[in-house]
């Protein structure tokens, strides 16, 4: 699994900046050209630049697995456009700042207690199957785990009973850990796939190797 320290727009938390699968990834607008070249050659993917509801905070708003991109309805078309151009688009009815409050890989999705039951139908008939939870005592789980097809990586203030939940939920294993120094919100601060992850130059070599540890399942 490859592993790159790195910035996106001078900020530590890139995580929250970008989505990927194990093919593809968006980014934003004005992200620098070295910072796209770490990401494209240390997850295999093809980067696309692009912002979402004006903003460069993409994975605030959106979710990625290999086979569609979910957005909520209220972006706007040019933005939905840019997206569909790369990958098939689900759109989610949501008043919500829907990537906060879900993380999914190819087959299953965490979802937060606060998506109401009509927006996990809308999940539910993608083929996902659903765990509706929040966890380490909040409701933002797009910030609390990052998922990918094989394993997980998962905010270290979730209960043992939480972290043994989610491993039967998904079928495989996974681990705890902080990144950048501390920062228990990991999905923050990572960006990952089956091929490796990038993470906030912040982060400490002893988070890192919970980190690899964690993701390689």
């Amino acid at each position: 699994m490859k592993i790159k320290r790195l910035k996106i727009m001078g900020s530590n938390y890139l995580g929250l900046f970008g989505i990927t699968n194990d093919t593809l990834c968006f980014l934003p607008n004005n992200t620098e050209e070295e910072s796209i070249k770490v990401v494209e050659n240390t997850l295999d993917v093809k980067v696309v630049t692009t912002n979402l509801y004006e903003s460069a905070l993409l994975a605030v708003f959106a979710k990625m697995n290999n086979k569609k991109a979910y957005l909520p309805e209220y972006f706007l078309p040019k933005e939905i456009e840019s997206i569909e151009k790369e990958i098939k688009v689900k759109l989610i009815k949501t008043d919500h700042a829907l990537g906060n409050m879900l993380e999914l890989n190819d087959t299953h999705a965490i979802v937060s207690e606060s998506l109401e039951k009509t927006e996990l139908k809308l999940f539910e008939k993608e083929g996902l199957e659903i765990l509706q939870t929040n966890l380490a005592r909040t409701n933002a789980i797009g910030s609390a785990i990052a998922i990918t097809n094989k394993s997980f990586v998962i905010n270290p203030n979730s209960s043992n009973e939480e972290i043994k939940k989610v491993q039967k939920f998904l079928g495989f294993s996974g681990g705890a850990s902080t990144a950048n120094t501390g920062d228990a919100f990991i999905r923050n601060s990572v960006l990952a796939n089956k091929n490796g992850f990038v993470i906030g130059e912040a982060t400490t070599g002893h988070e890192i190797n919970r980190i690899d540890e964690a993701l390689e399942g």
